[in-house]
């Protein structure tokens, strides 16, 4: 649920309060976004953990790429919003979450454990 308050010009305005009326209200979202990949990001070791009521889900990748290594995780439970995965863990939490944060913590493991130490590097 959003309020009706929100609308565009709300964000422009505050944009404008924020960085000053300088500042260009037509942010150029295409050349942005392709800019930086857009849907299809070539970066590798990303874990993109999302829950089903986070508005921000449209703006990142929901499908897994093995081969960079990025990971897809959408967290479908009541209460799963905006960096929900990031929440201190209580024993309510649902079972969809619990297993979110485990493929995170487990993948975040995997990633420092193939990563050389700067002794190997060095050699």
């Amino acid at each position: 649920m959003r309020s009706t308050d929100l609308a565009m010009s709300y964000w422009t305005d505050m944009c404008a309060r924020v960085f000053g009326t300088g500042m260009v209200t037509s942010p150029k979202v295409t050349q942005t976004a392709i800019g930086q990949g857009a849907l299809d990001i070539a970066q590798g070791n990303i874990f993109f953990a999302n829950g089903v009521e986070d508005p921000w889900q449209w703006a990142t990748q929901t499908t897994s790429n093995t081969a960079l290594n990025q990971v897809a995780r959408m967290s479908d439970c009541d209460d799963c919003g905006h960096c929900v995965e990031m929440y201190t863990p209580t024993d309510s939490d649902p079972t969809e979450l619990v297993e979110t944060r485990q493929m995170l913590a487990t993948w975040i493991d995997e990633l420092l454990s193939a990563t050389p130490t700067s002794q190997e590097i060095l050699q």
